[in-house]
Formats: C-alpha cells, sequence, structure tokens
C-alpha cells in the first residue's frame, strides 16, 4: 500500500515544521506536523534535510496516520497491507474470516479503532463462541490482534488493545491421544486394500505425514533413483476450494524422507496401475500428477478421506480414531523404538521440538519411569 507522502516545511512560533500530506489507507488525506526542532533563523537548509529523511523514512516504512479510522477499515486495511505477503491460501481465510465475521460485527458498532477497548472483543468472541469453537474463535482473535499490531507499526494506534484480552475462555483442553500400535497399523491396512484411500493411509501410517500432505503428494517428489520421498506440498480447502499448493504447513514441514525399498516396490505398483487407468479412461482421464487418485485421476479431497477412514473403522470394528491420530501413531511408535525426541520432531516436520515434546508429553512420561528404574540404586 503506497502512501503517496508530499511534504512541505511551514513555521510556527519561530520554528521549522515539517507537514506531511499522508495518504490513508480509506484513501484520504490528513495533514502530520512534525517539529524539527529548529528555529527558522539560519537554519533552513537543516530543516529541508530532515523534512527530506522523514518523508524517506515515512516511504521506506509505509507509514500512514488516521485517528479517525474505524476499526472495520482498520481490518480491511491490515488485509491490503498482508496480501501478497502471506501466502495465498492463508490469506483466503483470513480474508474469509475478516469479511465474513469480524468487520460485519464492528461495521455495526461504528466503533472508531482508538476507542476500541478490550471488553469489546470479549464481547465479540462471546457472541462467536455461540456457534464457533474456541479453536475457531482463537483464529479470529489472532487475526485481530495483528490488524492492530499493524496499526501501532503504521502509527495509526498507540497500543493493541487485543493484548490486555481475557483469554482464559480460549486456552485450549490437554490433547488427548489416541494411537495405533505396530500390529494395529497393520491390520488397519489389510482393512483399506484396495479401497479407494488405501493409498494416503499407507502414506500416513509410514510417514506420519499430514493429510494435507499425503494427499498433496505428486510423482515428481518421488526419487525412485536416489529412494528419497520429498514433502513439499499440499492439498487444502480454500474457503470451500480445493487447492494444490507447492507449499506445507511450515518452512521446516518441508522434508526429504527416505524411500525404503518395501515402499518403492509398493508405489511402483500404484503408478502401474495409474497408468492402467489411463489407458481405461482415454482422454476423460484427469492427470494432475497425484499419487493418491480416484480411478479417473480426480485427487481425493480431505473430507473424503476422513469420512471414508471412520467409515471403515466403524465396518471392520476397529478402535476408533482420528485420521490425524496415525501421524500420532508413527511418532510414538518411533519413540517406543527409542529413537530421541530430536530425530522424531525432524521427522514430523515440527517447527520446534517443544512442540514434538508438548505433544508426546504423555508417552515421555512414561519414559521416565522406565530411566527411573534403569537407575535404581535398590539392586
Amino acid at each position: 500500500m503506497s502512501n503517496d507522502i508530499t511534504a512541505t516545511l511551514q513555521i510556527k512560533r519561530d520554528i521549522y515544521y515539517v507537514v506531511l500530506n499522508l495518504k490513508q489507507p480509506n484513501g484520504q488525506r490528513k495533514a502530520k506536523w512534525i517539529s524539527t526542532k529548529l528555529h527558522v533563523k539560519n537554519n533552513k537548509r537543516a530543516a529541508e534535510q530532515i523534512m527530506r529523511d522523514i518523508v524517506a523514512e515515512y516511504n521506506e516504512r509505509n507509514l500512514v496516520y488516521d485517528s479517525n479510522m474505524r476499526f472495520d477499515d482498520l481490518l480491511s486495511a491490515w488485509l491490503e497491507n498482508i496480501h501478497g505477503k502471506v501466502r495465498d491460501s492463508t490469506y483466503k481465510n483470513y480474508e474469509i474470516v475478516v469479511n465474513a465475521h469480524i468487520i460485519p460485527y464492528f461495521k455495526q458498532l461504528n466503533i472508531k479503532a482508538r476507542d476500541l477497548r478490550p471488553y469489546q472483543l470479549e464481547e465479540y468472541y462471546k457472541k462467536m463462541l455461540e456457534t464457533l469453537s474456541p479453536v475457531t474463535v482463537q483464529k479470529h482473535h489472532a487475526n485481530i490482534y495483528s490488524a492492530l499490531e499493524f496499526a501501532c507499526k503504521n502509527h495509526i494506534l498507540n497500543s493493541n488493545v487485543a493484548k490486555d484480552v481475557d483469554m482464559n475462555w480460549g486456552k485450549r483442553k490437554k490433547m488427548n491421544v489416541n494411537v495405533y500400535s505396530k500390529e494395529q497399523i497393520s491390520i488397519l491396512l489389510n482393512v483399506v486394500k484396495g479401497d479407494v484411500i488405501e493409498v494416503p493411509i499407507t502414506l500416513i501410517a509410514q510417514y506420519g505425514m499430514r493429510r494435507s500432505e499425503a494427499l498433496g503428494l505428486k510423482w515428481n517428489a518421488i526419487d525412485f533413483e536416489n529412494k528419497t520421498i520429498a514433502i513439499k506440498a499440499t492439498l487444502i480447502y480454500v474457503g470451500t476450494e480445493l487447492k494444490w499448493a507447492e507449499e506445507t504447513k511450515s518452512e521446516t514441514s518441508n522434508r526429504v524422507l527416505p524411500l525404503t525399498d518395501e515402499m518403492a516396490d509398493y508405489l511402483l505398483v500404484v503408478k502401474r496401475e495409474q497408468d492402467r487407468m489411463k489407458s481405461v479412461y482415454g482422454t476423460v482421464y484427469h492427470d494432475g500428477g497425484f499419487v493418491c487418485t480416484r480411478d479417473n485421476g480426480d485427487p481425493i479431497s480431505p473430507n473424503t478421506l476422513t469420512k471414508r477412514f471412520h467409515l471403515l473403522l466403524e465396518r471392520k470394528g476397529m478402535p476408533m480414531i482420528r485420521l490425524h491420530d496415525l501421524r500420532h501413531s508413527a511418532a510414538t511408535n518411533l519413540l517406543a523404538a527409542n529413537f530421541p525426541i530430536s530425530d522424531v520432531c525432524s521427522w514430523l516436520g515440527h517447527a520446534d521440538i517443544s512442540t514434538t515434546v508438548n505433544i508426546y508429553n504423555h508417552f515421555l512420561e512414561t519414559q521416565k519411569v522406565a530411566c527411573a528404574k534403569a537407575l535404581s540404586v535398590f539392586g
């Protein structure tokens, strides 16, 4: 967002002032007076240099100023500012939340950004909690917080009132992780054999991939010669639209894992079957290069995978777990095999080892018991 800043030197009470003509996010102009602290006599050149420096700083930092901006206009300005700075899928999700929920609510209240108070944000969150989960409302809070931070950095506001909001209602409950043992994983792979979700379930069980990573995997990410599999893309919903993106949840989620001989043989069989289906479907085959597909080449949607997974568990009388618990199963089975937590963190693509520790702390606690017994001095 360009401010298109111009400035003039003005004199007030024998002092040079830089008067900035700022273009605000709402398109209007506003003058901002900044004292050079220089007296008029013999200081014009110095004052002009200060003016040039101030204009350069404002242009470089993209600063704006509007003490009368309404909060809903600020949210729109923030969206405009981050467009192109975040991933398209991230921006789209922000845009949906802000335009569908936050802006309509605060537009009715007609609140200026400078007059916004923590209790008004808390009232908004309380209203949203009537129909949305705490986790979802937490995301609303994150958007509001970021918009207010943008306002502070750009001199629209002096402080971020979202920092003072009581968020006790939004604390996540302790995660209840249910996992399958290696034996149960073997049974599961027999259950899904021949089903449309066989390939993604096999990949998730073997590698602990996220759902989006398995479904977004393409053949060009698999190197059969060097025996590697690169996790570098995802298949996700952006609003209601299914989108493939050559990006993962975070930079550390981009990772290269070894392709075992058994997995290589398995995937080559999958590829040969896809080639056969291409011949069967001919010109109506949809070849997107995906590893996990329907018979006609269409990618498998995340919702289809989850629903089909639970349906098969129920039909076969297997313990009911979430699809994401297969990722947890891979992690706990690695920990049970005495792999260090740092290796598990790297394997899963966690951004920070503390994430891995927090999620699998229940398992690590049981390991401490074994450590205590191993160190026992009461032989």
